[in-house]
């Protein structure tokens, strides 16, 4: 009985962190500050090009165009019913499955374009590995948790 109750905090502690969502104002937010951040991106590299701070100053934009993204991402719609839920589910999903696929071929579609080009081309792989890795042995493991809290395993 008490293995029960455990799980069932583990669920409801999970629950409460994956469905935690911004409200749809924010979507509003995100959006501007994206469109802001990617203009910055773009004057840093005209107005700063020589400058020392040009490198900190286009990491701060790039920074916060992926944080804008992230909370048009988690904000809610303006009706929120399961099939958004599903539908949300589904584009992390596949989006996931693209990132993935996408940062596996790119070292060798790379390498393709530079032999064609290049009499000495190299491989490279990408340096957004571990960011890849972690996300996937995350959710691996989050998956296992639900799996087992939900008596499935």
């Amino acid at each position: 009985m008490e293995t029960k109750t455990k799980q069932d905090g583990d669920i409801e502690k999970i629950n409460k962190f994956t469905s935690y969502q911004l409200p749809y104002k924010f979507k509003i937010v995100g959006l501007v500050m994206f469109v802001l951040s990617f203009i910055a991106v773009f004057l840093i590299a005209i107005y700063l090009e020589n400058s020392e701070y040009n490198n900190v100053c286009k990491r701060i934009a790039s920074t916060l165009a992926i944080l804008s993204l992230l909370m048009i991402s988690v904000s809610r719609e303006k009706i929120e019913d399961e099939l958004i839920a599903k539908i949300r589910m589904q584009s992390y999903h596949y989006a996931v499955l693209g990132t993935v696929i996408f940062y596996a071929l790119m070292p060798f579609i790379n390498f393709s374009i530079e032999s064609i080009s290049s009499s000495m081309p190299n491989i490279q792989g990408s340096a957004d590995v571990s960011i890849l890795s972690t996300l996937l042995l995350i959710q691996i493991l989050i998956f296992r948790k639900l799996k087992k809290a939900y008596n499935e395993e």
